[in-house]
C-alpha cells in the first residue's frame, strides 16, 4: 500500500503544481514579455525544475514499485497511473522543453500558445494519474 500512497502524494503535488503553472505562471509570461524576458524565463525554468524533479522521481519509483507488486485488484490502476505519469514526461521532453528552449531567446506569442497547449495535456495526464492513485488508495483503505 505504501507505493500507492506515495504515488498519490506525488501525483497530487504535481497536479496542483501543474494547475498553478497553467493558471498563474504561463498566463503571466505575456505580461513579462515587455520586461526582462530572458531573465524571467530562465528563473522560471530553473526553479520549476527544482519543484518538479524530486516529485517526478518519487512518482516514478512509486509507480514502478506499485506495478511490480500491486495490492490485490489494483494492477490495472498501477498500469494506468504509470502510463499517464510517463506520458507527462514524454510530453515535457518532446514538446514543452523544446518550446521553452526557443522561448529563452525571446518571447513569442505563437510559441507561448504552443507551450500552453502542451501544458494543458500534461495537466490532464497528471490529473488522471493522481485521480487513479486516489481511487486505488481509497479502495485499499476500505
Amino acid at each position: 500500500m505504501v507505493p500507492v500512497l506515495l504515488s498519490c502524494i506525488a501525483g497530487w503535488y504535481l497536479t496542483g503544481l501543474s494547475w498553478t503553472v497553467a493558471l498563474v505562471s504561463y498566463p503571466g509570461f505575456a505580461a513579462s514579455a515587455t520586461g526582462d524576458w530572458p531573465r524571467i524565463h530562465e528563473l522560471h525554468s530553473r526553479r520549476i525544475a527544482l519543484a518538479v524533479g524530486p516529485m517526478w522521481a518519487l512518482e516514478a519509483v512509486a509507480c514502478a514499485l506499485w506495478t511490480i507488486s500491486p495490492p490485490e485488484g489494483t494492477l490495472w490502476m498501477a498500469l494506468l497511473a504509470s502510463l499517464t505519469a510517463a506520458l507527462t514526461v514524454v510530453l515535457t521532453v518532446a514538446w514543452a522543453v523544446p518550446v521553452h528552449q526557443r522561448l529563452s531567446a525571446g518571447y513569442d506569442q505563437k510559441l507561448a500558445r504552443s507551450l500552453m497547449w502542451s501544458h494543458a495535456l500534461r495537466t490532464a495526464t497528471w490529473s488522471a494519474s493522481a485521480i487513479t492513485s486516489a481511487i486505488a488508495l481509497g479502495m485499499l483503505l476500505r
